[in-house]
């Protein structure tokens, strides 16, 4: 097979944009199908940062029509951050994420009113009469804010339509939880966040192995599409056509991973944020590869080089010191 020309620079892995369907994508779309098809009416999904949580939510969102079986509407929202949070802000942030077109001026109740209308229009579309909404950042909504989307959730449930609300965010929305529950606001918790969902990142070699295999696969990761070319055949065609696989690599560059740990004084549980998995690979990748030094196959030591450029040394000293460990 000839390998594929492109402008350096042009690739996914170098621009960075790409999804892979990781262990921990998989469950999420496992607990993302089960409030779906059950028509449950919240989940919170939480997580330390740079685990990739809004990458997997995308992909998720993606491929969840498929997985459940039926067209399903899904709109997504950020939650910004305000000093005082407002009904105007809120609805106008939710309207503009919607890719809505809107006059300038409003009142909260008018946008309410069109969100609403906009829910039940592709609800109806869809046939489902069902609505999903995910929320980013969610750690950062308020009681207010929870009330606000409350009244949507309610609004709808009148026209028969209902709602379900994935909210995603740190570790501190599992603290928001908490906090709802010690000052009874059970009407926010049975709505919005009776199910909960942890996001973990790379936990262990085999968690490694399958991230690696979707670089390896054309299935996976093919550019360009039709190409039958994988993302590694395509930085390494010759070391791939004789054999080399990055999936090979899992057992060393757990390895390395471990001992740059330990050179650290790391004691926190082994976990490394996609993210920085991430850009470890690409590193490998860009650096060693055709567009790169054209090395004949990555060594160890280019794999620690690799992990040293990514950033996740200086990212896990500074959540240590955080967390006072």
């Amino acid at each position: 097979m000839q390998r594929p020309m492109l402008q350096i620079g042009t690739h996914p892995v170098e621009q960075g944009h790409y999804l892979i369907p990781t262990k921990e994508v998989l469950r999420l779309m496992d607990a993302m199908s089960r409030i779906v098809n059950n028509r449950l009416p919240g989940m919170i999904i939480y997580g330390r940062p740079r685990l990739g949580k809004t990458s997997a939510v995308k992909f998720a969102i993606a491929n969840l029509p498929t997985q459940v079986g039926a067209p399903l509407p899904i709109l997504v929202a950020n939650c910004n951050a305000y000093r005082v949070p407002s009904e105007e802000k809120f609805f106008l942030d939710m309207l503009n994420d919607f890719k809505f077109p809107f006059p300038a001026k409003r009142k909260p109740a008018e946008m309410r009113r069109q969100i609403v209308n906009l829910m039940l229009e592709k609800a109806e579309k869809s046939k489902q009469r069902r609505i999903i909404l995910v929320m980013e950042e969610a750690h950062r909504l308020t009681e207010l804010q929870y009330n606000w989307l409350m009244d949507i959730y309610n609004e709808l449930d009148r026209e028969k339509v209902s709602m379900s609300v994935i909210s995603v965010g740190q570790e501190e929305l599992l603290a928001r939880r908490t906090f709802f529950l010690e000052n009874k606001k059970s009407q926010i918790i049975g709505r919005f966040m009776t199910h909960e969902h942890r996001f973990y990142g790379i936990r262990s070699m085999d968690d490694i192995k399958l991230a690696l295999t979707c670089y390896d696969s054309p299935e996976i990761s093919e550019y360009p599409e039709k190409s039958g070319c994988s993302y590694t055949d395509y930085f390494f065609p010759d070391a791939f056509q004789r054999g080399e696989r990055l999936a090979k690599e899992a057992k060393a560059l757990y390895e390395i991973f471990t001992d740059v740990r330990k050179e650290y004084g790391l004691s926190t549980s082994f976990e490394i944020p996609m993210e920085y998995f991430a850009f470890t690979v690409e590193n490998a990748l860009k650096k060693n590869g055709v567009h790169g030094d054209q090395c004949d196959w990555i060594s160890k030591n280019q794999w620690l080089e690799a992990i040293r450029s990514s950033g996740y040394i200086e990212s896990e000293v500074y959540m240590a010191v955080a967390q006072g460990g």
